[in-house]
C-alpha cells in the first residue's frame, strides 16, 4: 500500500491512459495482484492504492478525512489473517474502585482482641492476612492488565471539537460542496489547536505536581517514548543470548547475589560513650498503639506499589480505623519475641537499566518492593530511637541526614557558613 501517484488508471474499468500508468496495471494484473481502493484519495484521482494478492485479504475500505496537514485522505482497511495469539488476559485488582464502605462493616464486626488472644506474632499476622484476602476478594474488582486508559491530556472540549470535525468530514463527504468542506476545514483548524492547548495545559500540570505525585508525571513521559524500556536478552556466563523470562530472572538474580556485601555481625566496632542524660534514662521497649499505626498509615501515599503480600498503601488508608488495633497486636508482639513474619522478608525485585549494553546483567540494579506493612513498623521504630538520640544529643550535630528540619540544603549551608568564616 502507498502513494504509487498513478492517477490516470481507472480501476473500476482497468483502464489508463498514460503510458507509465499502463505499465503499471500491466504489472498489477500480470503479478494477480487486487487493488481495493476504488474512491479518490486526493482530489479527484486515486493515488493512494492498496494490493492484495488474494482479494479476501483485504475488506471493509473506508477513505477518511487526512491527517493533520496532509492533503491525502487517510484509508482504513481490515486486513483477513489467521493467527494464533497464545496471550492470555490477565486480571488484577482494581482498588480505586473498592467497596469500601462495605469492607469497613465487615471488618468492624472482628473482635480483634479474642481472635489474636493467646497466638503469635506469626500466627496473629496469619490470621490478620487472611481477613485481610477475604475482604480484597469480596470488595475489590478485578480489572484486565493491558488495557489503554483514555488520554488523559485531552480535555473535554477537545473531545467535543474532535467528535464535532468528524461529523463535519462525513457531511462533506456525503454532499461535496465546497462549502461544507471550508466548514470541515474551520472545525479541523479549530480542533487541531483545542488538541495543542489541551495538551500544553496538561503537561504544565503534571510538571507542576511532580514533588507530590511523581507516577503521573513519568508515566506520561514513558507512554510518549517510542522505544519501550525493557529487560533483556541477557547474555548468560556462557555467552549464550538468553531471551526465555525465568532464565532471565535467574541470571540477574545470580548477579545481584554476587555483589551483595554480608557483613560480619561477629566483628562490630567499638562506640565512644557520648551519653549526657540522667543514669536512669534508657531506650525502654517501644509499645505500639493504635493512634500511632494510624497517624503513620494517613502519612503514607496511596500510590505506591506493594510488596509480596498485595496489599497496597490504598487499602490501608481506606480502612485505617479498623486495621490500626489488629495491626498494633501484631506490631507489639514482634517486638515482644523478636521475630518477623517471614512474608515481611521477602521482596519483588524489580531490575531497572542504568546504561550501557541492555544484554549486560551488571547494567541493571535492583530495586525491591517490600511490604507496606513491613515499612509500618520500621518507621514507628526510627521514630522511637531517634527521639531517644536526639533528646539525649547522642547525634553529632554536624549529622543532616534523616532528622527533621535538616537535609542535604542545610548540610550544604552549613559547610559554607565554614567555609566563610574560615
Amino acid at each position: 500500500m502507498g502513494d504509487f501517484n498513478h492517477g490516470h488508471i481507472q480501476w473500476t474499468s482497468l483502464q489508463s491512459t498514460g503510458r507509465e500508468d499502463q505499465e503499471f496495471l500491466n504489472l498489477v494484473q500480470d503479478s494477480f495482484l487486487s487493488q481495493h481502493v476504488l474512491e479518490a484519495t486526493r482530489g479527484e484521482n486515486v493515488l493512494d492504492i492498496v494490493l492484495s494478492s488474494q482479494k479476501e485479504f483485504v475488506d471493509n475500505i473506508k477513505i477518511c478525512e487526512p491527517l493533520g496537514c496532509s492533503d491525502h485522505n487517510q484509508i482504513h482497511f481490515i486486513i483477513k489473517v489467521k493467527g494464533e495469539r497464545n496471550r492470555k488476559i490477565r486480571y488484577r485488582k482494581n482498588f480505586h474502585k473498592g467497596r469500601y464502605k462495605d469492607m469497613r462493616e465487615y471488618l468492624a464486626k472482628i473482635d480483634w482482641n479474642n481472635t489474636l488472644k493467646n497466638k503469635t506474632a506469626t500466627e496473629c499476622w496469619n490470621i490478620l492476612k487472611s481477613e485481610i484476602d477475604c475482604v480484597v476478594d469480596k470488595f475489590v474488582p478485578l480489572k484486565k492488565q493491558g488495557k489503554r486508559s483514555k488520554k488523559k491530556h485531552l480535555s473535554k472540549e477537545a473531545i467535543r471539537k474532535i467528535k464535532y470535525k468528524q461529523m463535519m468530514w462525513k457531511t462533506y463527504r456525503h454532499t461535496g460542496s465546497e462549502e461544507d468542506y471550508s466548514i470541515y476545514k474551520e472545525a479541523l483548524n479549530q480542533a487541531t489547536a483545542e488538541i495543542r492547548n489541551s495538551k500544553r495545559s496538561y503537561e504544565q500540570k503534571i510538571a507542576f505536581n511532580i514533588k507530590h505525585d511523581s507516577k503521573s508525571f513519568y508515566a506520561y513521559v514513558r507512554s510518549k517514548q517510542k522505544v519501550q524500556d525493557k529487560v533483556g536478552p541477557l547474555e548468560g556466563s556462557d555467552g549464550n543470548i538468553i531471551t526465555e523470562g525465568f532464565l532471565m530472572a535467574e541470571n540477574l538474580n545470580e548477579y545481584f547475589s554476587s555483589v551483595f556485601t554480608r557483613e560480619d555481625i561477629s566483628i562490630l566496632p567499638v562506640l565512644e560513650t557520648k551519653f549526657e542524660g540522667r543514669e536512669f534514662d534508657y531506650l525502654g521497649q517501644l509499645i505500639v498503639t493504635p493512634t500511632m499505626v494510624a497517624m503513620k498509615i494517613r502519612d503514607m501515599k496511596d500510590n505506591k506499589s506493594p510488596g509480596v503480600d498485595g496489599i497496597p498503601p490504598k487499602l490501608l488508608l481506606e480502612i485505617v480505623e479498623q486495621i490500626s488495633i489488629p495491626l498494633a497486636t501484631v506490631f507489639n508482639l514482634s517486638l515482644e519475641e523478636g521475630i518477623v513474619p517471614l512474608e515481611w522478608k521477602e521482596a519483588n525485585i524489580i531490575p531497572l537499566f542504568k546504561k550501557g549494553s541492555r544484554n549486560k546483567s551488571e547494567n541493571y540494579r535492583p530495586v525491591s518492593l517490600t511490604s507496606v506493612i513491613c515499612k509500618l513498623l520500621e518507621r514507628l521504630i526510627k521514630d522511637h530511637l531517634v527521639d531517644f538520640l536526639v533528646k539525649n544529643k547522642l547525634i553529632n550535630p554536624s549529622q543532616h541526614g534523616f532528622l527533621k528540619a535538616r537535609s542535604c540544603l542545610t548540610n550544604m549551608l552549613c559547610f559554607w557558613k565554614m567555609s566563610q568564616s574560615g
